[in-house]
C-alpha cells in the first residue's frame, strides 16, 4: 500500500520585545597587560557543525522509528497469532512497502522510511508528487506485486515442508494484497485504477461496503474515513482533472496488469484456502 507527500507546517512567530532589567553603571576597566583577549566565537561554524551532525543522525533516527514500529506491530500480532506467524506477517508487509519504495526510486520519486501502525498496517511516504498518472500507478502497483511474490514464496515453502503455518501465511498475504487492489484511494488499487478509469472509485465504494458487511472489520472504517476527503474534496477533484489522461494503449496496458494481478490473487487465495483444509 502505498502513501501522500510530507509537508512541513510552520507556525508564525509573534513579535515580542524584551526589556532588559536596569543595572548599576559599572565603570569601564582597561584590560591588564598579562591578559589576552579571546578571539570571537564564530557562530556560523558552530551551526554548520550542528547541522552536519543532525543530517548524519537523521537516517539513524528514521531507521530506529521503522524498527520500533515493526517490533510494536509484531508484539500486537503475536497476541493473536503467536510470535512466529506474527514475524512472518510483518515481514510480508515490509516487503510490500519496499516494493513501493523500489518503484519510487526507479521513477525518481524520493521515498520515506516505512512506518508500521498496529491494527492498521504500514505506510511509506512520498516526498514529492508523481508527475503523471502512469508514475502514480507504477508506484502503487509495486506494493501488491512484491507482496504477491513473497506470498508465493511462503506457499512454496509450505508445500515443500508440508507446513500449515506457511500455507496460512501465504493465504493471508494473498488476501491482503487482493484487498489492497480495491479501486478506491488511499488503497493501492485506487491509485492504479486512476490510470485507466476515473470512475473506478464507485466500484471501490461498493466493494468496500460489501466487505465491511461481511467482516465487520473496524479497519475498513478507518480506510473509509481516509477516502472521504479525496472523494468529496473540491481541490482533489480539480487536481485530478488537471492531469492529462494516458494514451489509450497505456490505459489498456494498466487495465490488463490490474485485472490480471487481481485474478491471479483471487485464484491463489482460493487454492491456498483449499490447501489449509487438507493440513
Amino acid at each position: 500500500m502505498k502513501e501522500p507527500a510530507e509537508t512541513a507546517l510552520e507556525a508564525p512567530l509573534a513579535d515580542a520585545e524584551f526589556a532588559a532589567e536596569p543595572r548599576a553603571a559599572v565603570p569601564a576597566q582597561e584590560p591588564r597587560p598579562s591578559q589576552r583577549s579571546k578571539p570571537p566565537v564564530r557562530s556560523g561554524a558552530i551551526w554548520a557543525g550542528l547541522s552536519f551532525l543532525l543530517l548524519k543522525a537523521l537516517p539513524a533516527a528514521k531507521f530506529l522509528v521503522t524498527s520500533l514500529s515493526m517490533l510494536a506491530m509484531v508484539w500486537v500480532e503475536a497476541q493473536r497469532t503467536g510470535p512466529w506467524f506474527a514475524v512472518g506477517f510483518v515481514l510480508m508487509i515490509l516487503v510490500h512497502e519496499l516494493g513501493h519504495g523500489y518503484a519510487m526510486k526507479r521513477r525518481g520519486v524520493e521515498a520515506g522510511w516505512p512506518v508500521f501502525i498496529p491494527f492498521v498496517g504500514a505506510m511509506i511516504s512520498m516526498k514529492n508528487t508523481p508527475r503523471d498518472r502512469d508514475t502514480e500507478a507504477d508506484i502503487a502497483y509495486g506494493g501488491p506485486l512484491a507482496g504477491t511474490m513473497v506470498a508465493l514464496l511462503a506457499a512454496g515453502v509450505g508445500l515443500a515442508l508440508g507446513s500449515r503455518p506457511f500455507i496460512a501465511l501465504a493465504y493471508t498475504g494473498f488476501f491482503l494484497n487482493l484487498f489492497n487492489l480495491t479501486p478506491i484511494s488511499p488503497l493501492d488499487g485506487g491509485r492504479v485504477a486512476q490510470a485507466f478509469s476515473r470512475r473506478a472509485w464507485i466500484i471501490g465504494v461498493i466493494l468496500l461496503g460489501a466487505i465491511f458487511l461481511w467482516t465487520h472489520s473496524p479497519q475498513l472504517l478507518s480506510i473509509a474515513l481516509l477516502a472521504l476527503p479525496r472523494l468529496f474534496s473540491r481541490a482533489s477533484k480539480d487536481a485530478e482533472a488537471e492531469r492529462d489522461a494516458l494514451e489509450p494503449a497505456q490505459q489498456r496496458a494498466w487495465a490488463i496488469r490490474y485485472f490480471g494481478l487481481a485474478a491471479f490473487l483471487g485464484s491463489a487465495l482460493y487454492f491456498s484456502g483449499s490447501l489449509l483444509g487438507r493440513f
